[in-house]
């Protein structure tokens, strides 16, 4: 009988929208393993991405960004280094928190965010969206958010690329 160490089975499915339960056991013998839950994983069929938290990320297009400059409610964060801002330009009313650092500042104190981005530190309820040059660093500046426990989490997929055009700057 061969001797497997069954610690982790991933499955991989595509899906329109669905929870998946991974399986683990410490048993050595696969058959003799009794499988346990212990995480239930969300698919989110809008973005194509597994999420442990169950909190799927929102996508916002131009219009929906347009809007949110002038809420200060919600945060525009761009995660773009600084020299790609200098090159570019910046979204009005965003702050810009490079991707290395996102989940840093978003966990740091409310005096210290507060002091380096004169912007009350968002709290888990606020919504924050996401920027950067194409959508991808935003992306993952979004799901590192979600896993610090903020639940209203958007990426601007288009994000710089996307208001360069429709605002005619450049890209």
């Amino acid at each position: 009988m061969a001797k497997v160490l069954l610690n982790y089975s991933p499955i991989v499915v595509k899906a329109t929208g669905f929870t998946l339960r991974h399986l683990t056991t410490a048993a050595t013998n696969k058959f003799q393993a009794k499988p346990t839950i212990f995480k239930h994983i969300t698919y989110a069929a809008a973005t194509g991405r597994f999420y442990s938290s169950g909190q799927p990320i929102g996508k916002v297009d131009y219009a929906e960004v347009k809007k949110l400059i002038n809420d200060p409610r919600k945060l525009l964060i761009d995660v773009r280094e600084p020299k790609e801002l200098k090159e570019t330009g910046q979204v009005p009313s965003s702050i810009n928190i490079p991707l290395g650092i996102v989940s840093q500042e978003l966990a740091s104190s409310e005096q210290i965010f507060k002091s380096k981005y004169a912007r009350e530190k968002p709290q888990p309820d606020t919504e924050l969206v996401f920027h950067c040059r194409s959508g991808v660093r935003s992306l993952k500046a979004a799901e590192a958010a979600v896993a610090l426990g903020f639940k209203n989490v958007k990426n601007y997929e288009g994000s710089w690329l996307d208001w360069a055009e429709h605002e005619g700057l450049p890209k």
